[in-house]
Formats: C-alpha cells, sequence, structure tokens
C-alpha cells in the first residue's frame, strides 16, 4: 500500500498543490549528476505517461510544453545564470540566451527591467490538481483501492517486519508499505524517521485572461516564478521559508510575492487575485529524494523530492516499480536509497 500525503481527492480546486513545473533545465542551480539524470529521465517520461492517464481516463490534464524562460534583471544575476549552464553545455541540451528586447519581442509583458533571458524550449508545466484527479481515476480503473479521508497513524510491525498501517478508518495489512507522505512523511509513527523538514512555498493564482500580453510560458525569476494556465489564470510562487503544514499565506507573503512579480511583468498589478495559499514540501538534506526500501523489512520510502515532486514522479515511480518487482532500474537506485542516511 502507499501512505499519501492526505490531500483531499475530491472536489479540487486550481488554488491546491504546488505550481506543478517538469523544469529540469529552467532552474540550472547546482545539483549531483544523478539527480540531474533522474531530472532528466523523468521529463522524458512525462509525455508517454501523460498520453496514457489521458487515454485511460478520458482527461485532459493540460501538460504544457510551450518551453520556459529564465531571465536576468542585473548583468551580475546574467553572469550567474550563464556560468550555471555549463553542464547542459557539457550534454548538448537546448537552451538559446536572449538578450532583453529579443526576449520581449517573445513575451511583450515582460518588464523593460529584464535584461536577458535564457529559453528552455522542452521543458513545461501542468496543473497538479487535473493531475491528481486523472491519476486517481486511472488508479481506480485498474483496481486501485484509494481510501479517502484515511489519515495514517503508525505503521504495524510484526516479527521485524511491515504488517500494514493504522489508519484513522482501521489496520489496513500490507506487506509492502511506500511512504509517499510528502511534507509529512517524516512524521510516520513506527517507521524509522526520514530526515526531512517541511518548507511552506507561498503561492497566488491571478485572473491574466483581460491582458492580451499575456505570459504564453513560464518564467523564472531570482525571487518568484510566474506560471501561465490555459484558462487565463497565472500562478506566481515564491522560494520556499519557514517550516510548518499550515496552509495559509500571510499577508506580508502576499504582498511581498507581488511586488516582484511586477517587477518582471508589470501588469500583474493590476490583476485580480483569485486565491492565496502555501504548498508545504520537504526535501532530503543533501538535496535529493529518497527512493527504496529502509531498513525495516517491507518499508518503502518515496520522500525528499522538495519542490521537484511533480517533476519527479514519473522517474521516482518507474525506479520504485522497478526495485519492488526485481527489476533492473533505469537509472543506479545507490544515490537516492535511504542507506546513505543510515536508514
Amino acid at each position: 500500500m502507499v501512505v499519501g500525503d492526505g490531500a483531499s481527492t475530491g472536489a479540487v480546486s486550481n488554488a491546491s498543490g504546488p505550481a506543478g513545473f517538469v523544469d529540469p533545465q529552467s532552474r540550472p542551480g547546482p545539483a549531483p549528476e544523478p539527480l540531474r539524470d533522474l531530472t532528466l529521465l523523468s521529463r522524458r517520461l512525462w509525455g508517454d505517461w501523460i498520453e496514457v492517464l489521458e487515454v485511460e481516463t478520458g482527461f485532459p490534464c493540460e501538460y504544457d510544453v510551450r518551453g520556459g524562460l529564465a531571465v536576468a534583471l542585473t548583468e551580475a544575476e546574467e553572469v550567474v545564470l550563464d556560468r550555471a549552464l555549463d553542464w547542459q553545455r557539457s550534454r548538448a541540451l537546448a537552451f538559446e540566451v536572449l538578450p532583453g528586447e529579443e526576449v520581449r519581442g517573445r513575451e511583450p509583458g515582460l518588464s523593460g527591467e529584464v535584461r536577458a533571458a535564457f529559453s528552455f524550449p522542452d521543458d513545461g508545466q501542468l496543473p497538479p490538481p487535473r493531475l491528481l484527479r486523472a491519476v486517481v481515476l486511472a488508479a481506480r480503473r485498474a483496481g486501485v483501492m484509494v481510501a479517502e479521508q484515511a489519515a495514517p497513524g503508525a505503521v504495524r510491525v510484526e516479527n521485524g517486519c511491515v504488517a500494514g498501517v493504522e489508519t484513522t478508518r482501521g489496520l489496513v495489512r500490507a506487506e509492502v508499505v511506500v511512504n509517499a507522505a510528502g511534507a509529512r512523511a517524516g512524521l510516520l509513527a513506527g517507521a524509522p524517521p526520514l530526515p526531512v523538514e517541511p518548507v511552506r512555498t507561498p503561492l497566488l493564482l491571478l485572473d491574466a485572461a483581460a491582458d492580451p500580453e499575456r505570459l504564453s510560458r513560464f518564467v523564472h525569476g531570482r525571487r518568484c516564478s510566474l506560471v501561465p494556465r490555459r484558462d487565463g489564470t497565472l500562478v506566481v510562487t515564491g522560494p520556499g521559508g519557514g517550516d510548518g503544514l499550515d496552509g495559509r499565506l500571510t499577508a506580508g507573503e502576499a504582498a511581498e510575492l507581488l511586488v516582484e512579480a511586477a517587477r518582471l511583468v508589470p501588469a500583474v498589478a493590476g490583476y485580480p487575485v483569485l486565491a492565496a495559499w502555501s504548498w508545504p514540501s520537504a526535501g532530503s538534506p543533501d538535496g535529493g529524494p529518497i527512493l527504496g526500501e529502509t531498513s525495516l523489512a517491507g518499508l518503502v520510502a518515496a520522500a525528499g523530492d522538495g519542490r521537484d515532486e511533480i517533476l519527479l514522479a514519473p522517474a521516482a515511480a518507474l525506479l520504485l516499480a522497478d526495485l519492488l518487482t526485481g527489476k533492473t532500474p533505469p537509472l543506479p537506485p545507490g544515490p537516492f536509497s535511504p542507506a546513505r542516511f543510515g536508514l
């Protein structure tokens, strides 16, 4: 059985979940090579995964691969971004370097402060609520029992092995339990504690439908990101900060996020605010996901992916499925094993 993060699978609105980036290239910060391999594999898997989901369910997931931009407002930011792309040059990955005037020709809503941009045509994004609905529907049609409102209490251990999970709806017996509880993955009682801490990411949902120059692709700035949806809304997300699992957003956080967004797209200041929330995610100490069986026989970890929980989903699922069924994973699983943290 899989222990999820407790999010409701019913009545999911557009104002829930993370931003939904599939962007291994457009956030070109430092990362270990095995993690880069995993993110690039996951992006390759996304297209086929979405196609299967949509065929199985008839529900459009709105996976959008119009590319993304990383923008620089100063010369220093441009230099940092350019140097961070050396690993992509070494792998011959596709990207363009665009001066400010050229990128505003493609995205006229961008501020005159934008000095340069790096364009990544293969990156994408999708609305997580739509993905969640499709995954749950496909799982049920495949015979998977989805138990809503059944919060996990503790892992049941018998004779040194996992025997199931105690939930608010009673004991669910299982020989294998996958801890995929997201920001709550480190709180599962009766199990080896995973070294993850929840971090809140602020998000705003704005109505950009009336703006003829609204963004057509997502934009990463130094202090915020903007994600246009097909329905004319715009998601604005900031850097993670603070701890806890509170899904509310403070007025100060919202104001700061709007100021940063308006520096990139001035018209944002006039967009109506539809919703504001924060999303808890949890990364591991070394920044990589924790994937594989723990020291407790039958307990498998699928956690610690931080803000990359959408990006990494297909590759993490494939790697774990192969490990659980005795197949050879597409990438060496060692760098992501719980054993690296003594688990």
